[in-house]
C-alpha cells in the first residue's frame, strides 16, 4: 500500500530556496561518489571545525531536520555547503541534504554530508562514521537507507586518519561536525536511533570464534531488544551466506540472555573486547539522552561480496529497524515546506516490506 506524504499535496505552501541543487539518480551510487571525494590518510586537508562552525552547523542540522529549506539552504552556503534535492530513481523518494560545495572538483572541509528523507517511515539515521577505512560500509550505509526509508543518513568526509593518526576520527573525537549532526538527528530525547555501520577485517577476526561474520554492541556492555532483534535476523541468514552473530556485553557468561546472542564464548573469555564502542561519542550522547545506539561491525567476508552485503546483511539490518523502530519522526507534524510542484509527487513512497522470516533463536 503506497504511503501519502500530505504536506507534499499542500498547494499554498513556501518553496524551497530556488538555488537548491536538484539531482537524480541513485542514490547508492551518488554515496560511492561522496566515498570518493572524502580526504585520504595522512592528506593534511581535514580542517578541524571552530566552536562557531560547529554551532552553526547544529543549526544547520537543525533547519534540515525540521525541513526548513530556505533558511537551511541560506545557512549551508555560509557553510561552503550546498543544499541538495536528490530525487532517487530506485525508490522514488525524495532526499534534502547538504554536501560540501566543491572547488576545483574538490571538497575544501571534510566534514562530510548529510540527508533527511521526507517521507520517512522508521525513525532512525543511518550512520558510515569511516568511508575510507571500513570497505564497502558506505554502499551498505546506502543500501539500508534505501530500504528502511529511515529518518537520516549521515557520511564522513575524511579519512579518520587525514591529518595524522585518529585527527578526523568522527568516533573518537569529543567535538566534529559529525556529532553535531548526531546530536540533532538523535533528537532531544535520543527519540531517534543511530545505526552506526562499521567494519573488521581479517587480522582482529583471527581473534574472535571461527565464522564470525557480525559482532553488535551498544556502546555500554547492555542487550538491547535492537541488538538482540538483529542478532536474531543476522542468524536466520542461510549458513552459505552468512556465518555468525555475537552481541558484545557484560553480562555473566551463563546469562540466558548471553547465551542467546552469543556475547562471549563458553570458557568466559571476551574477544570483541576492542569491539564494544565504549569510547564512541555518538553512542554516549544517544544513551545519555535516553535512547538506543546501534554499533555494527561487519567482517570482510559480508562487506567485500555485493550479494551478501547489499542483499542479505543489509535486509536483516533493514528487518530488525523495521521491527523495532518508533516509527515516523515527529517533525513530521512540523513541516512547513514542500519541494516544487514538478518534484513533489515524488514524496508518494511505497513502503518496502520484508518478509519476516521464521525466527531462530540462537543458542550458545
Amino acid at each position: 500500500m503506497k504511503k501519502i506524504y500530505l504536506s507534499a499535496l499542500l498547494a499554498l505552501v513556501a518553496l524551497p530556496a530556488q538555488s537548491a541543487i536538484i539531482k537524480d539518480g541513485s542514490f547508492y551510487d551518488y554515496v560511492a561518489g561522496l566515498k570518493n571525494q572524502a580526504f585520504k590518510k595522512d592528506s593534511g586537508d581535514y580542517v578541524t571545525p571552530t566552536v562557531t562552525q560547529r554551532s552553526d552547523f547544529s543549526l544547520l542540522a537543525k533547519n534540515l531536520y525540521d525541513h526548513n529549506w530556505s533558511i537551511a539552504e541560506t545557512q549551508a552556503n555560509n557553510l561552503g555547503y550546498d543544499l541538495i534535492q536528490f530525487n532517487n530513481t530506485t525508490t522514488q523518494d525524495v532526499y534534502w541534504g547538504v554536501a560540501e560545495q566543491l572547488i576545483g572538483g574538490k571538497q575544501a572541509k571534510g566534514w562530510g554530508s548529510y540527508f533527511v528523507n521526507a517521507a520517512s517511515t522508521s525513525n532512525v539515521t543511518i550512520e558510515v562514521a569511516h568511508p575510507s577505512n571500513d570497505t564497502n560500509t558506505h554502499r551498505l550505509g546506502a543500501r539500508v537507507f534505501e530500504r528502511s526509508e529511515a529518518n537520516a543518513f549521515a557520511i564522513a568526509g575524511a579519512h579518520r586518519s587525514a591529518n595524522g593518526y585518529q585527527t578526523a576520527n568522527p568516533t573518537s573525537l569529543e567535538f566534529s561536525i559529525f556529532q553535531e549532526v548526531h546530536q540533532i538527528f538523535n533528537g532531544g530525547y535520543g527519540d531517534s536511533t543511530a545505526w552506526q555501520l562499521h567494519g573488521f577485517g581479517s587480522s582482529t577476526g583471527r581473534k574472535f570464534p571461527d565464522g564470525t561474520d557480525a559482532v553488535l554492541s551498544d556502546g555500554a556492555g547492555n542487550v538491547t531488544n535492537e541488538l538482540a532483534t538483529l542478532d536474531r535476523f543476522l542468524e536466520d541468514i542461510d549458513d552459505s551466506k552468512f556465518g555468525s552473530s555475537y552481541v558484545y556485553n557484560l553480562l555473566d557468561k551463563d546469562d540466558p540472555l548471553n547465551i542467546q546472542v552469543n556475547g562471549m564464548d563458553q570458557s568466559g573469555h571476551d574477544p570483541f573486547y576492542h569491539l564494544r564502542a565504549f569510547n564512541n561519542p555518538q553512542g554516549q550522547f544517544s544513551r545519555d539522552a535516553g535512547g538506543s545506539f546501534v554499533h555494527i561491525e561487519a567482517s570482510y567476508n559480508i562487506r567485500g561480496s555485493r550479494t551478501k552485503r547489499d542483499t542479505y546483511f543489509a535486509n536483516a539490518i533493514v528487518g530488525a529497524i523495521k521491527e523495532t523502530s518508533t516509527g515516523t519522526a515527529g517533525y513530521i507534524d512540523t513541516v512547513n515546506e514542500i519541494p516544487e510542484p514538478s518534484s513533489a509527487l515524488l514524496f508518494l513512497a511505497s513502503l518496502f516490506i520484508l518478509p519476516l522470516r521464521n525466527k531462530i533463536t540462537k543458542q550458545g
